[in-house]
């Protein structure tokens, strides 16, 4: 899995490409205009599968220095501004708040928080989310126009939570037979050539990644794949990292036609076959 280094501006548009599709859910609802002069910005990343409980909620666009926190329900409504606010609240029903997470903006006007979804706030308590759930989202924050305090909301955010795990054969060995941006198949290079060989078929292919060390030169003794351990899976490292750990990204040349975070869910969930 190794090639000579790629030219800076390729790794530039891979770097933009990574950022995009670690992106997770679906922004509806709009928002006004901040003390910024523009709208704030929500996104989450992670994964939609409740099993693996990994989902991170951020707002960009903020006002610097300004509290806020978010907010979540399972209905989505257009209320313009509610008890004298700024923005447009986006979700309705039973309205569950991370008041005990209220967090600041600081210097940069960005907040993240990950969230446990076995544990959603409601009015009652906490509930967790199901396969087949919809569960929105928004930021509310605080904010001061022309010398008045005020406060403001994001958009919203529709996450839909499923539980199936990917597995080898259904959901990563059909990506890796398919025809690559600007590249072959991965399995043309890594099916009889190129250090790696996966064969032709997905148990040979499997059986070449899941615990397997690579042999190559530069990244010699690294597990292609450790099942539940993502960070540490070289296949995932190549795929998804413009700047990888060793050796370059792949496919070589091009760009990767599947989604990366298939592959990563997949190894995070035991890498079944």
């Amino acid at each position: 899995m190794n090639a000579p280094a790629i030219s800076t501006a390729a790794l530039a548009l891979f770097a933009l490409a990574g950022s995009a599709t670690a992106q997770i859910g679906n922004s509806y609802c709009s928002a006004n205009a901040n003390s910024t002069g523009g709208p704030s910005v929500i996104s989450a990343t992670g994964s939609t599968d409740v099993a693996l409980n990994d989902v991170t909620l951020s707002c960009t666009s903020l006002p610097l220095n300004a509290f806020g926190y978010f907010v979540t329900s399972q209905t989505q409504a257009f209320i313009p501004g509610p008890g004298g606010s700024s923005g447009n609240l986006c979700i309705g029903g039973s309205i569950g708040r991370y008041a005990g997470n209220i967090v600041s903006s600081g210097s940069t006007g960005a907040v993240s928080l990950t969230i446990d979804v076995t544990a959603l706030p409601a009015p009652t308590g906490s509930y967790a989310a199901l396969p087949g759930d919809t569960v929105n989202f928004q930021f509310w924050h605080r904010d001061a126009t022309g010398g008045q305090v005020t406060s403001n909301f994001s958009p919203g955010l529709e996450l839909s939570f499923d539980s199936a795990a990917p597995t080898f054969e259904q959901d990563v060995w059909p990506m890796l037979t398919q025809p690559n941006t600007n590249a072959p198949e991965c399995i043309i290079c890594h099916g009889s050539f190129g250090g790696l060989n996966m064969g032709t078929t997905a148990a040979s292919a499997y059986a070449a990644l899941v615990n397997v060390a690579s042999t190559s030169f530069n990244c010699q003794g690294s597990i292609y794949v450790v099942p539940g351990d993502v960070q540490s899976s070289l296949l995932y490292d190549k795929l998804a990292n413009p700047t990888p750990s060793c050796g370059s990204q792949m496919p070589f040349g091009g760009t990767f036609a599947g989604d990366v975070n298939v592959i990563r869910d997949w190894i995070a969930a035991g890498a079944a076959f």
